[in-house]
């Protein structure tokens, strides 16, 4: 159905799913790499970073990743990957990136969508805080419509539903005992008492049921990790700017989550 996967297009020396390969091109040495990066993205892509915005086309993508290649290697940096899910029209990939900003070295989580279209069309959206590298947030517009028609696992599907109630107990008892929440800005959470503070203190002053609510626009499931693409729309009740985000729900043996991930500039604690 899908023209773009590792294993189709045409024959270029970078080989991998797209996800995959985004960040150890840019801050890959040998220049020779962007460029065939650019050859498997094609005269269709389309690329989406939160600090270098949004370009499209041959011309456009050859100067956003020479820019953004220079910069990451300009701020010494160093990726390792994490995660990885598959799903039928998309990839997501997890990972950190370790930049030196002046006197002081953050290591931010960073995720890449790429997401396969027809006609060898593809899409690579890029989340992670810019709060970490520009000491403030800065909310993103919506990158992807809302698609109703996608059916959540449980329990992504309890966790989301007690998120928008403000339901601390219930979105706990999505978790397993020793379960994680990690922030976008590295910020962990973990077992049940870290959990219960952090979502305790996150719908503190919330009116009673009025939590997290955010529009589902895309996923990619593997079975055992669900990565949802959304727009968030409401915060304690409260309307804010509508803003795109990444959250990743990785299930344990037992059924409940082992660990969410997010990638968002919001404040949460």
């Amino acid at each position: 159905m899908f023209d773009e996967s590792p294993d189709r297009g045409p024959p270029v020396s970078l080989r991998g799913w797209l996800s995959d390969i985004y960040f150890p091109v840019l801050v890959d040495e040998d220049e020779t790499s962007v460029a065939a990066l650019l050859s498997r993205l094609g005269p269709k892509a389309t690329l989406d970073d939160p600090i270098f915005g949004r370009s499209s086309g041959i011309k456009a993508l050859e100067r956003v990743l020479a820019d953004l290649s220079a910069w990451l290697k300009r701020h010494k940096a160093a990726y390792v990957k994490t995660h990885f899910t598959t799903g039928v029209d998309r990839d997501v990939t997890e990972g950190s990136l370790r930049l030196t900003l002046e006197s002081k070295t953050v290591e931010l989580p960073v995720a890449v969508v790429a997401e396969r279209r027809r006609s060898r069309e593809v899409e690579l959206r890029v989340y992670y805080s810019t709060q970490p590298i520009a000491g403030t947030q800065a909310g993103r517009s919506p990158l992807v419509p809302e698609d109703r028609a996608i059916s959540l696992p449980s329990p992504v599907k309890d966790h989301v539903e007690a998120l928008r109630a403000a339901d601390v107990a219930g979105v706990i008892a999505t978790f397993e005992a020793d379960g994680l929440m990690r922030e976008a800005r590295g910020l962990r959470h973990e077992n049940a008492s870290g959990l219960q503070e952090f979502y305790a203190k996150l719908f503190a002053g919330a009116p009673a049921g009025k939590g997290v609510e955010f529009l589902a626009g895309g996923a990619a499931d593997d079975g055992r990790t669900c990565a949802l693409e959304y727009t968030l729309m409401r915060l304690c009740g409260k309307p804010v700017p509508p803003q795109a985000g990444l959250a990743v729900y990785e299930r344990g043996d037992g059924g409940l989550l082992r660990s969410v991930r997010v990638y968002d500039d919001l404040e949460t604690a």
